[in-house]
């Protein structure tokens, strides 16, 4: 069920309505029956009905034994380990078998072994890395002592399958939305008006900007051998605008939606494109993912026995400086490993959403005192818009390099992109017309522009507090003027109706 679409629309005003005139004591049971209608949409099986019940089981159960047995540290342990080992178990053989199998295929090629494992095809549900991940961070927080355990199962498959997020996120924790997601709520107008509005604006993003940088994308990619040189640059440049309209557009729906419901999620986003470092894109890019990683994986990494042993060794054998740094970089390595893996079981996310950004970030690091000495000689001012403003842009092209792999189908294919990159026809820039040939015409590509300024222009006023609330703080007029621009945009503008085919969220799969 697309986030875009009529079925979906429609399927949210039948929600909204029973969901506010049913008695209060019912509005979360009735958001678990759209939840589970919503999860089994297009995909309901006896195999996907057992999918969704190992993971509530598992976490149900041993949520009520960890919590049960939280004084005996031990057995609690043992409880939480388990849980977690049958969800990410699960989750491995849907996901990730099949990366497995490639691995081996290509260590026997290399040895000109005559064998190769044949790729499974699993019929997995909507979201099940979503809400894996949340329901292993459940498990955990009872461990620490974060939360409760919730004894009502019922409750607890709502936890686990709340539609909104499903598709894309945000990562949620029990003991942040336990109140909102099960407590009672009346109708808000100014909710409503809110709610709306973000979702009115993530529409946008997706129908206005995503799909239609997603025809030159997709027509440049399709065909390498026609569409070379600067149009491969622009379709790499062009394809980080996609996914981030794409993906915050959808955030924006989701996060609209259960405004309206009365229900607030953490926020995924923070204008990433305006960071002056990888790292600071990551900070405000899936905000909630780098969260759920940094407090799951690289605190209890780096704390560990094994790397608290490794620190002491390293300090002994190169110093404490540079001693120091080798349990952390090796903690990093691994957490961007299984950001890489999380995204899809291929190399190619592994190595564009994984490990190139470690390496970015590593280099980052490392090269900073260089780059400060060589900026003190040269009398260069970091302080500057010049300076941030190449800050800015080295970020995205860093950012865009990498996900070059994303995009790509293989490993292979984005080799070949990236050579197509340096195949230069200077003809090319001094034809005004032949861009125009990839997908997008002149008035796709007025539009587009005037899209993008005004993406930037909100995000940028975000940085210093809700748009939303300083449109609220303007006439009435103005305000109403603003929100008939935006829906008439979706309307006119919009890339819907005879002909239309959508494809789904980018992070729908994950």
């Amino acid at each position: 069920m697309n986030l875009t679409s009529l079925v979906f629309l429609m399927f949210c005003i039948i929600v909204l309505g029973i969901y506010f005139i049913s008695p209060k004591k019912f509005q979360w049971f009735i958001l678990l029956i759209s939840s589970i209608i919503f999860l089994f949409w297009n995909n309901l099986s006896i195999s996907t009905i057992i999918q969704a019940l190992v993971v509530l089981l598992t976490s149900y159960v041993f949520g009520i034994l960890i919590d049960k047995y939280h004084d005996s540290t031990k057995k609690s342990k043992i409880f939480l380990i388990i849980g977690i080992l049958i969800i990410l178990g699960q989750l491995i053989c849907l996901k990730y078998t099949n990366l497995f199998s490639i691995t081996i295929n290509h260590i026997l090629k290399l040895f000109h072994i005559d064998f190769k494992l044949e790729l499974l095809h699993f019929n997995s549900l909507v979201g099940i890395s979503y809400y894996s991940l949340i329901m292993i961070s459940y498990l955990v927080d009872i461990y620490r002592g974060a939360c409760k355990s919730q004894r009502n199962i019922f409750k607890c498959a709502l936890f686990m399958s709340y539609f909104p997020i499903l598709t894309s996120g945000p990562f949620i924790r029990y003991n942040n939305i336990e109140k909102e997601l099960y407590g009672k709520h009346k109708f808000n107008y100014d909710s409503m008006c809110r709610g709306l509005v973000r979702t009115l604006w993530g529409v946008f993003k997706v129908l206005v900007i995503s799909q239609r940088i997603g025809m030159f994308v997709d027509t440049v990619y399709g065909d390498l051998a026609t569409y070379t040189g600067f149009y491969t640059i622009i379709a790499v440049l062009f394809f980080t605008l996609q996914l981030y309209s794409n993906f915050s557009g959808s955030i924006d729906i989701i996060m609209g939606i259960s405004e309206i419901m009365g229900i607030h999620l953490p926020e995924n986003f923070s204008a990433p494109f305006f960071s002056k470092t990888i790292t600071e894109f990551w900070r405000n890019w899936h905000i909630t993912l780098g969260a759920w990683l940094r407090d799951y994986i690289f605190y209890p990494l780096l704390k560990s026995n094994f790397m608290q042993k490794l620190n002491k060794k390293c300090k002994k054998i190169f110093g404490k400086k540079i001693g120091k740094k080798i349990p952390l970089y090796l903690s990093m390595l691994i957490m961007w490993i299984l950001i890489g893996i999380w995204h899809g079981g291929a190399y190619t996310y592994i190595i564009g959403s994984g490990l190139l950004q470690f390496l970015f970030i590593f280099l980052e690091d490392t090269l900073e005192p260089i780059s400060n000495k060589i900026n003190n000689k040269l009398g260069i001012r970091k302080e500057v818009f010049s300076y941030k403003l190449y800050q800015v842009i080295r970020t995205y092209l860093l950012f865009s390099f990498a996900m070059i792999f994303f995009r790509a189908s293989s490993v292979g294919n984005a080799i070949e992109i990236i050579k197509n990159m340096f195949v230069w026809n200077p003809w090319v820039l001094l034809d005004n017309k032949s861009i125009y040939t990839a997908g997008l015409d002149v008035y796709d590509f007025r539009i587009l522009i005037i899209s993008l300024i005004t993406l930037f222009v909100v995000d940028k006023l975000s940085r210093t507090g809700s748009v939303r609330e300083k449109l609220s703080k303007q006439n009435i007029i103005f305000r109403w003027g603003m929100l008939y621009i935006l829906i008439f945009a979706i309307i006119i503008f919009g890339c819907y109706g005879v002909g239309y085919n959508p494809v789904g969220f980018i992070y729908e799969n994950f």
